[in-house]
């Protein structure tokens, strides 16, 4: 069985060198641009080249990430970018938009194309779909089973990469909206401004459910325990999360999986409580098993603290002036960090403590009751956790060196009277011999020894290279300048680096996208349903275009003279779980290749259409319409079509949401079973109405079918002052996406749309609502 790469994260370059130092077979990294995690440090071009030179030396990959959501006017600056990281031979670009893709598999015909886990791949259609485009790997959404790992292992020739330890988004990834649409900060643009991780209460109609809490903010994934199960899976790359995380928690965190795996393969029984304890005190929000392993809703969300805790080592006997009376069951130092929590939190770093004798100190041992300065109140009982680890950090500090050695060589030097001197290097993959020009001479004085040619060759200062042997045949008579030896030694070493970091020649090429739309003019004012009473309203208002969400039981025939198309999930986990029959809205990508042409397919926004090459790409596949991504602000969107007609000399057939309460986000993971302590398909959801509340206003849960939680905007998008712009833009079919309404709500949204539409005066009384990005 394939030994699977170990690839770990790097924001920083101390987190690289680290991740490298500690067994990682891959490294990912991003530079300014185009990452999803802008407010990493991350690295600058001429830092990515020097990075990829360092890690193929080392023998370690990297891979450069793209996966934000492409706007056209960035097209450009993004292929020069890409373009130099080609040059200096990344081995593979991580990239989420769709149509970048594409261009990248045709473009970079010898850098592999990884698709990133924002593309939110979690089925074989999905994941042949990407094959199709020419993906070497599929990033798998974090969501995935293992079962069904196994069954896309089994049937698509592709490698997997999965996650098997950081942070969780707690939305499938590239679905999640909630930080853009409120905080104009788009996650699917890398500035994730983490509304996931603030508090909310639980709603029932109209009661509340329990106390405030961190109720949407995921534990961490730890999979180290069942690291054996995902190697006997198949999977080519296990993957760390953490590029925003600290040098610390990238080193440790990298050691402890390259442990696990390395003691698989060499049949080794290890235990790994060490390791869990380690990686708690470098980062920790409690752990879970993931979705991968069929964790239930109440061990995947820690409702209690969206931040690192640590580890706890002692409580809180009394407090007076700003001295914690601490019972210890564990040593603490200055220099370590702490969290006391109870009543009220505190947090800070030691600096200082003393003994009931007064005698101050600054190392206190397990077991012992001491005075911890604590300049807020606190409570008996609480409890004393250790939040940095001066000593974890200290030992970790070595591998964060550049001169960590790390690669073993073998050396063999000859050195006799009358030949020139050698010097032969191997790293088990790659051989050099290097000679002297001249041959050496008998000396008068001072011969050179076995032991000092041995000295003075070993010395190979920066390098990553440790000779595990070095064998010296000399005959002992000879005369040999320490300037020679060490010239000898600098050309045996850039020779055997320039073998381990060479690459075959970057190769860059043209690339062709086609249009597949057959342009239509007429305007359409469509709308989107979610229950049977919505369709039946919808329907008598006369309305072109119906789409129904389907987890109604619909005959389209039942409705004659208007279009009634179903609309598929966008989550479909089950491997065999649907077959499209015909006309329909798809929401995911598996569903456009299980299609495979056969029917007129309509896209809806969640496949994340923000530039042309994408709306292009997609509309090869009898995709007759798209619908444009709500990332896209008002002047991207009025270029659009335009900018379409420019490059493809046709005009696209192009859908807007001009109404409803957007999904900010769609979850595996529910609130609702969280709190109650119930299993998946619980479906209580079904028989009252909850949400989600905080200081914005109440966000509506919806089921989609699969116990997949929506959650909904408080606020609805409204862009009906908007329309005769959108209309000269050749935006042709308007929606309203309906969910919670009520006819009578319905009744006023479809007259005011219809009167804007035919530019006659209209009301429409709504209180609150949203322009998106248009604002």
């Amino acid at each position: 069985m394939k030994k699977p790469e170990l690839l770990a994260p790097a924001g920083t370059k101390e987190a690289f060198i680290g991740a490298i130092n500690a067994g990682a077979n891959a490294i990912f990294m991003a530079g300014h641009r185009f990452g999803a995690r802008a407010f990493a440090e991350n690295f600058n071009q001429d830092d990515l080249k020097q990075a990829i030179e360092y890690a193929h030396l080392r023998g370690v990959s990297v891979f450069i990430v793209v996966n934000t959501l492409t706007f056209d006017d960035e097209v450009e600056d993004l292929l020069s970018y890409t373009d130099e990281l080609v040059k200096a031979h990344v081995d593979a670009l991580i990239v989420q938009d769709i149509g970048m893709i594409s261009i990248f598999t045709q473009r970079y015909p010898n850098t592999a194309i990884h698709a990133s886990t924002q593309v939110n791949a979690h089925n074989i259609h999905h994941v042949k779909f990407l094959k199709e485009l020419g993906v070497k790997r599929v990033i798998l959404a974090r969501e995935t089973s293992l079962e069904v790992i196994k069954e896309i292992k089994r049937t698509v020739d592709i490698e997997l990469e999965v996650f098997i330890h950081g942070a969780l988004c707690v939305s499938f990834s590239g679905n999640c909206l909630i930080s853009s649409i409120l905080n104009k900060r788009s996650g699917n643009r890398g500035e994730c401004a983490y509304n996931c991780r603030l508090p909310y209460k639980l709603i029932k109609d109209k009661t509340v459910i329990g106390e405030e809490s961190y109720l949407m903010s995921a534990k961490d994934l730890m999979t180290l325990e069942y690291i054996d199960e995902l190697i006997e899976a198949g999977i080519d790359s296990f993957k760390i999360e953490g590029r925003m995380r600290k040098k610390e928690y990238v080193t440790q965190t990298t050691m402890a999986y390259r442990l696990a795996i390395d003691a698989y393969y060499e049949g080794k029984n290890i235990q790994l409580d060490s390791q869990i304890d380690k990686l708690k005190r470098v980062f920790n929000r409690d752990y879970t098993k993931g979705y991968m392993l069929k964790e239930i809703p109440k061990d995947l969300n820690n409702d209690f603290r969206p931040n690192h805790m640590g580890v706890p080592i002692g409580k809180v006997i009394a407090y007076e002036k700003n001295l914690a009376l601490v019972q210890l069951n564990e040593g603490l130092k200055n220099g370590d960090g702490f969290r006391i929590v109870g009543k009220h939190d505190y947090g800070n770093m030691v600096t200082y403590m003393k003994r009931k004798n007064n005698t101050i100190i600054k190392e206190a041992f397990k077991g012992e009751t001491i005075y911890l300065e604590v300049k807020e109140q606190v409570y008996p009982d609480s409890i004393l956790y250790k939040t940095l680890d001066s000593d974890l950090e200290k030992d970790l500090v070595m591998y964060q060196s550049s001169a960590f050695k790390l690669i073993p060589i073998t050396g063999m030097v000859t050195a006799y009277i009358d030949k020139p001197l050698t010097l032969s290097l191997s790293d088990g993959d790659h051989q050099v011999s290097v000679s002297s020009q001249n041959n050496l001479e008998y000396a008068m004085n001072q011969p050179a020894t076995e032991a000092s040619i041995a000295q003075n060759i070993s010395k190979l200062g920066g390098t990553p290279f440790y000779f595990d042997t070095l064998t010296v045949y000399t005959d002992g008579a000879c005369f040999i300048p320490v300037k020679e030896l060490n010239e000898l030694r600098r050309l045996a070493v850039e020779s055997l680096i320039a073998q381990r970091i060479e690459r075959k020649e970057a190769f860059i090429q043209p690339y062709s996208i086609q249009n597949g739309f057959n342009y239509v003019e007429t305007v359409k004012l469509v709308a989107r349903v979610h229950t049977l009473d919505q369709l039946n309203v919808a329907y008598k208002l006369g309305l072109d275009e119906i789409y129904f969400e389907d987890i109604i039981d619909v005959n389209p025939k039942d409705y004659p003279n208007t279009v009634v198309r179903p609309v598929t999930k966008r989550i479909i986990e089950d491997i065999d779980g649907f077959d499209i029959t015909g006309p329909t809205m798809v929401s995911e990508l598996g569903g456009i290749y299980q299609n495979q042409k056969r029917y007129p397919l309509v896209t809806d926004e969640f496949i994340n259409i923000t530039n042309i090459y994408t709306a292009a790409l997609i509309s090869t596949y009898n995709v007759e319409r798209i619908a444009l991504s709500s990332e896209l602000d008002l002047d991207h969107v009025l270029r659009f079509s335009k900018r379409y007609f420019n490059r493809f000399g046709a005009y696209p057939n192009l859908e807007m949401v001009v109404y409803g309460h957007k999904d900010l986000m769609i979850s595996k993971y529910c609130p609702v079973a969280k709190t109650f302590g119930y299993k998946p398909n619980c479906r209580l959801c079904f028989k009252d109405q909850y949400y989600l509340q905080d200081h914005i206003g109440k966000y509506a849960l919806l089921n989609d079918g699969h116990c997949n939680m929506r959650v909904m905007d408080p606020k609805p998008l409204l862009l009906i002052d908007y329309l005769e712009t959108l209309k000269a833009a050749n935006i042709t079919t308007f929606r309203m996406d309906f969910t919670t309404e009520t006819e009578k709500e319905m009744k006023a949204i479809v007259y005011a749309f219809k009167s804007a539409l035919a530019q006659k005066p209209y009301k429409l009384d709504l209180p609150r609502f949203r322009t998106g990005h248009f604002e």
